[in-house]
């Protein structure tokens, strides 16, 4: 706290006026009123814009919030349940009016009291201002230039059209230590915060984690190291026995007959065949064992995903699993639903059917796809629905086409 006088106010760009505009509610008033006193107290060659002080009288709130935005070089946020009710749908009432001047502005969104945070916003960092550094963050934020500002905590304003297709949340298994070969296991409570935004229903949330973790661990008693190293050497031991056997059988065949030869073949043959081939064959039963089932639980694993998904698509999120993490990812499914319809019928049962189905197969590997920013083809035939990727209509019809 000490050193921050020394850092130097960055200065203002030829379109600038004020280093930070300050939107919130005036429900909160008072304690924006003592963060702009210590600011200004503290940086005094800081140029802070806010509504109670530098709106121009005679011009509307929305004319005069807009012309703030385009001359301030960050926009501070204090997120309240007052401020999502008023000043946020305020934003989103008017998008066409905020959105040009607000892409080009950083946003910096501040937590200072509970409340769902906005969809535009749901996937960043904010800052706690009840964290003992709170003060200390803010002003690391606000007087470093954009470049030197960490993502999760500064970023630019996305509309939801572009919004659509990006990662909300990467969630991690709570065994992610254990066996390899046991099914992932996901903390149903709390929502988290980057869902809040989406997930009125905690219900919803709940009951999708509770059918991803509804994955029987294997029974087999091989998954036990121990069983693995009995089993093989009593194997081995019986490979060596049955060696030994028909070696001094076959000797003592020789010595009763001079016709060896047909004699063996014919009495030793089913020694042989449990020797040379069920033995090895369980070896690699043994060796393979892992890896079958890393596969059969990772398959069982992507099912239950899918059918969860059944049930979040009807908030516009959808989750997909890999290697003991969920992604969840942001998507309109509206206009991919409406191309269902136009295929199969308006109103028709099997629109319906099919596109539940599709969801039931497809939905998990394409929201991994979309949180990986990464497509198994670029080749997807057009209309798509969405600006930068492919559509989950146009992720289905590849499927298909690739499995005929």
């Amino acid at each position: 706290m000490d050193t921050l006088p020394d850092i130097p106010v960055p200065d203002l760009g030829k379109d600038d006026k004020y280093h930070v505009f300050i939107s919130y509610s005036s429900g909160d008033s008072i304690w924006v009123s003592g963060l702009i006193f210590q600011l200004e107290k503290t940086f005094p060659s800081l140029k802070i814009c806010f509504h109670e002080r530098d709106f121009v009288p005679g011009k509307t709130i929305l004319d005069n919030m807009v012309q703030c935005i385009q001359s301030s070089q960050k926009t501070l946020m204090v997120l309240s349940p007052d401020f999502v009710r008023s000043r946020w749908c305020l934003f989103e009432a008017n998008l066409s009016m905020f959105q040009d001047c607000m892409l080009h502005k950083a946003i910096v969104p501040i937590m200072l009291k509970p409340c769902p945070v906005p969809l535009y916003l749901s996937h960043l960092t904010y800052l706690d201002a009840d964290d003992e550094k709170f003060f200390d963050k803010l002003c690391h934020v606000l007087l470093n230039s954009n470049n030197e500002v960490a993502p999760s905590s500064l970023i630019h304003f996305q509309s939801s059209l572009l919004y659509s297709g990006k990662t909300l949340l990467t969630l991690t298994a709570v065994n992610e230590e254990g066996e390899s070969w046991e099914p992932a296991i996901f903390s149903s409570a709390p929502v988290p915060d980057a869902l809040k935004a989406l997930v009125d229903n905690p219900r919803i949330y709940k009951d999708a984690i509770e059918i991803i973790n509804d994955v029987s661990p294997p029974k087999s008693c091989i998954r036990h190291t121990a069983v693995k190293v009995i089993l093989c050497i009593i194997y081995s031991l019986l490979a060596s026995f049955f060696f030994v056997l028909y070696i001094a059988l076959s000797i003592t065949s020789w010595n009763i007959n001079n016709s060896y030869p047909n004699l063996a073949f014919a009495v030793f043959l089913p020694i042989a065949v449990v020797a040379v081939f069920l033995i090895p064959t369980q070896f690699v039963k043994i060796a393979c064992w892992k890896k079958r089932t890393i596969k059969k639980i990772s398959e069982e694993m992507i099912k239950k995903t899918c059918e969860a998904n059944l049930l979040l698509s009807d908030i516009s999120v959808l989750v997909g699993y890999s290697r003991s993490q969920l992604f969840f990812v942001y998507v309109k499914l509206h206009d991919c639903m409406e191309t269902f319809q136009i295929s199969f019928g308006h109103d028709n049962v099997l629109a319906t059917n099919m596109w539940k189905k599709s969801i039931s197969a497809y939905s998990s590997e394409y929201a991994c796809c979309l949180a990986r920013k990464h497509f198994p083809s670029r080749s997807a035939d057009p209309p798509g629905h969405l600006k930068e990727g492919i559509c989950f209509c146009q992720y289905t019809a590849m499927k298909l086409k690739n499995r005929d």
